[in-house]
């Protein structure tokens, strides 16, 4: 059995920032992926990540039956791939209100994780091509720009908003984040650039530093209430310190209840050794609920971005195109004048999205989603069975409660304001859905329940709190066992008031600080390049 310092489960973006960060301390270090290769055309051209649903680099998921959705069953889609989701999705930079992060603090008791705190974490990741001020970074890894295709619409839609009451801003990650402005994307020359481009490929020579893929985890090795290591599909890797789950929100839980650690009840039925009962693990999940208006328009969209004639700009230049995200203006927008953060986010794209863009509508369309950023439902991660290769049993619970239903509506409604207000009402034609003829709340709801996705942000089922309220401590460490943390999405006390990438790597961030003993101010900035031979790993 091979030993390492640290054995990281899980090459997504927490576990891409903890490889670098580790092993730049001098730490043996071994990642785990069960994926494979990233190496793919649709993972470097931004508009292609639609492409990779339902592919051998996504893990497929389906929810239950879905209680508040007319017993749908939402898709779930998630990188299995180095760098994760982060290689497969629409590269949003948005880190989410201040008030999240105080509110983790004021609610939840997670010291450590106000927003005074963690905008250093952030920064130090971030190499922000456009925006230079104290909320920004200049020297991190991860390249964040407004610079990509962009069609004629974007600039309507932010006077749209405008004149229905928004204020304009330039940046929704600085000072104040409500109001309209151009999305911030983590690309680079018109490509993606994901957190194995940003963090683990420039560091992969490193001799203290190994990359396992086709490694899928079948459970965590804990003896003596002490995690030794992991059991994987290509064999056992041991940690000599610690383990550190970086397998997301639906994964990370999974692997604790497949290794002992859940809801006792639970494991028994499927015939597992409780090693300690722990009620939370799996519960409190939450998702972002997401609706999209369509219409037709006459202009130039993204409807034809497969086409030939797109790729040899990208590929000489990386421009055209290929190079967008697809969304391109957004709205964070508060329902209430009351509350603290913004509660939806509305993305614009010039494209007929629909179904995960699945649908087509064979003529050009305009698209403004209306993602609640505020949501009251809270699901569960639980098991399907003791096979590690069996997807687990998810069930988000969305549109269950009348609050979230009627906030759903109010954005709906705003999402139609914005529309009506020129300059952006002279370009619509017909509204495709929900189509001109649904109009009533109740009309509206049922198709909500009918037509209502996500926006593929899973999180807190692994959440900090104390042992009767969480699952890890605010050290990120699994309470019960010893030499075990968890450090991605799932940790979130409560989800943030934005898309989750951004929070994900200032998780990884925190917990390398806490691994190694260091703050946000005294990290060392690390070389990506350098191999840091020789040296000793921390105490």
């Amino acid at each position: 059995m091979a030993e390492y310092d640290y054995v990281i489960v899980g090459a997504g973006a927490a576990g891409c920032v903890l490889a670098n960060r580790l092993s730049t301390a001098g730490a043996r270090v071994c990642v785990l992926e069960s994926g494979g290769s990233d190496r793919l055309l649709a993972v470097k051209a931004p508009a292609a990540f639609p492409t990779l649903f339902q592919t051998p680099r996504d893990w497929n998921l389906l929810s239950e039956p879905e209680p508040g959705l007319h017993g749908r069953r939402w898709y779930l889609p998630r990188g299995r791939m180095i760098g994760g989701s982060s290689s497969m999705n629409a590269m949003f930079y948005v880190r989410g209100h201040r008030s999240d992060f105080d509110r983790w603090v004021e609610d939840y008791g997670a010291s450590g994780w106000s927003y005074e705190d963690v905008l250093p974490l952030f920064k130090r990741s971030e190499h922000n091509e456009e925006i230079h001020d104290e909320f920004h970074g200049a020297t991190g890894e991860l390249n964040v720009t407004r610079k990509r295709w962009l069609s004629s619409y974007w600039q309507p839609f932010v006077a749209a908003a405008v004149a229905a009451g928004v204020p304009r801003i330039d940046d929704y990650n600085g000072a104040e984040m409500e109001g309209a402005a151009l999305l911030q994307a983590t690309m680079r020359n018109g490509r993606r650039h994901s957190a194995a481009d940003a963090f683990l490929k420039p560091i992969r020579k490193r001799d203290n530093l190994t990359l396992q893929t086709d490694a899928h985890v079948r459970r965590i090795l804990i003896e003596n209430g002490r995690a030794m290591g992991v059991e994987h599909a290509g064999g056992r890797a041991r940690a000599a310190r610690e383990v550190i789950l970086a397998a997301g929100a639906y994964g990370s839980p999974q692997l604790l209840m497949l290794s002992g650690v859940g809801p006792a009840e639970q494991l028994r039925e499927h015939g597992l050794e409780v090693l300690v009962d722990s009620a939370n693990v799996g519960q409190h999940l939450q998702e972002h609920p997401m609706a999209f208006v369509n219409w037709r328009v006459a202009g130039d969209t993204l409807d034809d971005a497969d086409h030939p004639k797109h790729l040899l700009p990208w590929l000489l230049r990386g421009k055209g195109k290929l190079s967008s995200n697809i969304a391109e203006a957004v709205v964070h927008w508060r329902s209430d004048s009351s509350l603290r953060a913004p509660d939806f986010q509305f993305p614009q794209a010039a494209v007929y999205f629909w179904e995960h863009g699945f649908r087509k509508t064979g003529a050009p369309a305009f698209t403004i989603g209306a993602s609640y950023l505020a949501p009251q439902s809270r699901g569960s991660v639980t098991l399907r069975s003791a096979d590690p290769g069996d997807h687990p049993r998810i069930l988000n619970k969305v549109l269950t409660s009348d609050d979230e239903v009627h906030a759903m509506l109010r954005g709906l409604e705003m999402v139609r304001e914005i529309a009506s207000q020129r300059p952006l009402r002279d370009l619509l034609g017909e509204e495709l859905n929900p189509g001109a003829g649904i109009r009533t709340p109740q009309q509206l709801t049922d198709w909500l329940r009918a037509t209502c996705e996500h926006e593929y942000h899973p999180s807190c089922t692994c959440r900090i709190g104390s042992p009767e309220e969480g699952v890890v401590d605010t050290e990120l460490r699994v309470h019960g066992i010893e030499g075990l943390r968890v450090a991605d999405a799932s940790v979130q006390p409560r989800i943030v008031s934005a898309n989750t990438q951004a929070v994900t790597l200032m998780i990884a961030e925190r917990c390398s600080d806490l691994v190694l003993g260091q703050t946000a101010e005294t990290a060392e900035r690390p070389s990506s390049a350098s191999s840091q031979e020789g040296r000793e790993p921390p105490e």
